[in-house]
């Protein structure tokens, strides 16, 4: 019985997650200009980024933090690598959060991380 209600309710937590995946909504693309982009974080470790844009690769989203705490360890290299290759820049915090106080944290040290960054 209960594996019954253990698949029961994951079942019941996948429909919440896809009704609510339904009712988002997204904005407008401003133009039709599309750009070919890839992420990194420390598990790619150095990235020859004249390599990257030869390939093609226009835009870089770059990890830069985890948790309230953890700054990606190549965030720094990836961003300077990155721009001084000519590529488009983006950042992404990788959230650990499980409420909001936690949530509000986590944003308030993403955003001390990338604060003298320009995209």
């Amino acid at each position: 019985m209960k594996k019954k209600v253990r698949l029961t309710f994951i079942i019941t937590m996948l429909n919440i997650l896809l009704i609510n995946i339904n009712v988002s909504h997204a904005i407008n693309a401003s133009s039709d200009i599309r750009y070919q982009g890839i992420d990194v974080s420390d598990w790619q470790g150095y990235i020859n980024y004249a390599e990257v844009k030869a390939d093609g690769i226009d835009v870089v989203y770059i990890k830069s933090s985890q948790g309230n705490n953890i700054k990606d360890p190549y965030f720094d290299i990836n961003y300077e690598n990155a721009k001084n290759n000519g590529l488009k820049v983006g950042f992404y915090h990788f959230l650990t959060a499980t409420n909001t106080q936690e949530a509000e944290q986590e944003a308030r040290f993403f955003s001390s991380v990338i604060s003298r960054k320009r995209t």
